[in-house]
């Protein structure tokens, strides 16, 4: 497994799991701490509060923010990888003018806009009474712990531990419930296929006009490319999973889908992608006038 994969599965999957639970109880601890059964899905008062400093607080605790604050580096790896005509000191130029394209100031005010724009206080009262359970801020532990310098490391030596103590297919499979539900491997994916897209457009525009890639097509070519990753990105996110969430019990486990099963949770999901890919969009666009400034004679 390649470290490159390993980094940027663990800089941008983590963040507030969506889809619907199965299980048929249901468990939830409130902010005191006393644990409930039922057959019902969890219900919980919404919070009050002032909507920018609640947007942000969804924004840090779902782990959008540090998912956005990795997207640069995403995004100049694909371009270190692309093709280009430059030499080394020019593409260290062009990383410095990615970098400064989607750092993650402007990205992260693109989304805060777009969630004041749709913003709906019963929803995100009631998704951030969801999060400020102990459960989901035990999780929310677990991620953040799975970002550390040497996590790479400590998953590897967790892989191979494994194959002398394998999981019980129980666990398989709740956390492969919980990828599905989340769709974590497809956010991952899609996320990658907009980055590399963009550093292809970037690339792009540093070739002689009858060579440079339309940007239809280096979407094409990066949504190919990416998509022959899916079956691998999904087991390694499989195994992602049973090292992040290693202490968290099933039950919370359940409990945790539902946060994100939620209604509130869709919403909450369905905002940020867009939100997400109109700010890659202008980034992209940025990037390349930057480009064309720096490398007139390219044009």
């Amino acid at each position: 497994m390649r470290r490159a994969t390993l980094v940027s599965l663990l800089t941008i999957a983590l963040v507030v799991a969506g889809g619907p639970a199965d299980a048929k109880t249901y468990r939830w601890v409130d902010k005191n701490g006393v644990v409930t059964y039922s057959d019902r899905p969890p219900q919980v008062a919404p919070v009050e509060g002032e909507r920018d400093a609640l947007i942000d607080e969804a924004l840090t605790i779902s782990g959008i923010t540090r998912q956005i604050e990795g997207l640069p580096a995403q995004v100049r790896a694909g371009a270190e990888t692309g093709q280009s005509p430059l030499s080394r000191k020019d593409r260290a130029a062009v990383a410095r003018i990615i970098a400064d394209a989607f750092r993650a100031g402007p990205i992260l005010a693109t989304v805060r806009m777009a969630f004041q724009k749709h913003y709906d206080a019963a929803q995100m009262g009631l998704l951030l009474a969801q999060l400020r359970t102990p459960t989901a801020r035990k999780m929310a532990e677990l991620e953040r712990a799975a970002t550390a310098p040497d996590v790479v490391d400590k998953l590897r030596a967790f892989a191979a531990r494994l194959k002398d103590a394998p999981p019980a297919p129980e666990r398989v499979a709740r956390l492969a419930q919980l990828e599905q539900a989340t769709e974590t491997t497809d956010i991952v994916l899609e996320l990658r296929t907009v980055s590399l897209a963009a550093a292809l457009k970037v690339l792009s525009a540093l070739m002689p006009p009858e060579k440079r890639t339309a940007p239809a097509q280096a979407e094409a070519m990066a949504k190919e490319f990416v998509g022959r990753q899916r079956e691998a990105a999904r087991q390694e996110m499989l195994l992602l999973f049973l090292y992040v969430y290693r202490d968290a019990t099933d039950p919370e486990l359940e409990e945790y889908i539902a946060v994100g099963g939620s209604e509130s949770g869709r919403w909450f999901q369905a905002i940020y992608r867009r939100a997400l890919a109109e700010a890659v969009t202008t980034a992209t666009e940025t990037a390349i006038r930057q480009v064309a400034k720096a490398f007139p004679a390219k044009r």
